[in-house]
């Protein structure tokens, strides 16, 4: 079974439960706190180095382990907000992630950071 290792620099952010409201007149929307864009574009950019080329549409599997420093985000936002980032450069969506088996969050104050596995 093919793999791939991706490491994603600082605490990671989770998107579920950062979220601001923008409004314009009439319109408002929830958009992911600038904490939390700040954190992507930052994963994205490294996660390039690691691009697979077109991204995979098959079934895969996913092992995330978040090392972060001061309070730790709950699981399930850290994992969404790693499927979400590699949307597009890992997976074509992330859909497609049928297992997490694995993951877990660990608090590293001194090196935070994401690894991740990818099987398919």
């Amino acid at each position: 079974m093919p793999e791939i290792s991706i490491t994603l620099p600082g605490s990671i952010r989770s998107k579920k439960n950062s979220k601001r409201i923008f409004a314009r007149g009439k319109i408002k929307m929830v958009l992911p706190s600038k904490a939390y864009e700040a954190w992507e574009a930052e994963a994205r950019k490294e996660a390039w180095k690691d691009a697979i080329i077109p991204p995979l549409d098959c079934p895969v599997e996913v092992t995330a382990v978040c090392y972060c420093k001061g309070q730790l985000p709950d699981l399930s936002g850290a994992l969404e907000s790693v499927g979400d980032c590699l949307e597009g450069i890992v997976w074509a969506d992330d859909k497609v992630i049928y297992s997490w088996d694995g993951s877990r969050i660990i608090h590293d104050k001194d090196n935070p950071r994401t690894e991740v596995k990818v099987r398919w």
